[in-house]
């Protein structure tokens, strides 16, 4: 009886890891990449001495990130009602 229930515990959190590496592995390696890739990349070092340019891009992609995700949620509980 208790090899059991060591064995379904054992089952359910591989389940759970399985489960949490499936949605880990949906996520973007880095939101600011995009940055790296941009035509005016060899330019910014120049430019950031003067003004932080490529700070300003990485704080504003993540503030939009950040809203997008509330904004997901806001819209997912509502479709679920459990907020109003």
């Amino acid at each position: 009886m208790g090899q059991f229930i060591i064995n379904m515990f054992n089952s359910i959190l591989n389940g759970l890891g399985a489960v949490l590496t499936f949605v880990l592995l949906l996520l973007p390696k880095s939101p600011f990449a995009i940055i790296d890739n941009s035509p005016i990349a060899e330019f910014l070092p120049t430019i950031n001495y003067f003004v932080p340019i490529s700070e300003m891009i990485a704080i504003g992609e993540a503030w939009l990130t950040c809203i997008a995700i509330y904004y997901i949620y806001v819209i997912a509980l509502r479709w679920v009602r459990a907020i109003d």
